[in-house]
Order: structure tokens, then sequence, then C-alpha cells
């Protein structure tokens, strides 16, 4: 018995591991050179340098607008809302309670430097994986949180 179990593993690995379907290419020094010469870049003047900041897509104007209204509307309210605590109870899971988490993509906040405006907006209206708040926050809690964030940027 041990004796056909040891044979039909044996077949079940050589079948599993059988030939490869890869094939392989004999490359020459020269044909290395050639490729490198070809992916050479070239730089103009219009071109970034390697080191230049990622700008993020600027949000919507219509957003912006809506954010700005808030920002108004909501200007003496904010002092009555306990912007730490909401922040820690909302947004830290993914952007921790320092603000550099960073689960689930979320951006570091320490490094993070849009404006009030694309902040709440960014919070009311929700970004990529990031819920909106709308409706789960008031605006003055959004505003203040948003207010919050911008004392944790280095």
């Amino acid at each position: 018995m041990k004796n056909i179990i040891f044979i039909l593993i044996t077949l079940l690995l050589a079948i599993g591991c059988g030939p490869s379907e890869k094939k392989y290419k004999i490359v020459k020094k020269q044909d290395i050179a050639e490729t490198k010469a070809k992916s050479k870049i070239k730089i103009t003047a219009n071109d970034k340098p390697a080191n230049s900041k990622i700008v993020e897509p600027s949000v919507p104007p219509e957003q912006i607008k809506k954010a700005k209204e808030m920002i108004e509307s909501s200007a003496d309210k904010i002092a009555d809302v306990d912007a730490m605590a909401k922040f820690k109870s909302l947004c830290s899971i993914c952007h921790g309670f320092n603000g550099n988490l960073m689960v689930n993509g979320a951006k570091d906040l320490t490094k993070s430097n849009i404006s009030l405006e694309e902040s709440v907006a960014q919070v009311y209206f929700g970004k990529g994986l990031m819920t909106p708040f709308k409706g789960i926050m008031k605006d003055e809690e959004i505003v203040a949180v948003a207010k919050y964030i911008e004392t944790m940027r280095n």
C-alpha cells in the first residue's frame, strides 16, 4: 500500500513539475549595449526633474464652492466641537492618531499641503477610497476636523 501511495505522489509531482513553457534566449553583450543605448531617456526643457513634487488632481470647483460656504457658515460654531475627539473616533482608523498611519491608501496628513477648502471638500465629499462624511458629521464638525488636521502638518 505504501508503494502505491509513493508511486501516485511521484506521478503527481512529475506531472505538476514538468518541463517549463518558458523559452530562454541567449543574450550577447552587444545586444545589452544596444538596448541600453535605445532606452536612454532624453530630457527636454519642458520635462520636470526626477525629484519634482507630485501634485494631486485638484478638487472640482463645485466642491470648493461648497467647502467655502461650509467654512463661512460654521465660523462661530466650530469652537464648540471637540475636533480631536472627532478625528480620533472617525479618522484615526485609517490615518492613525498622528495622521501618518496610511492604512487602506490613506494619505499621510502630516505631509499634506492642501488648502483648508480642499480638506473640507475631501472630508465632506470623500475622495478615492475615503468615505464621504456628508450626513455623518455636521458641517461645523467637518470644518473643525479639517482645521485640526492642519495642526498635524510638519
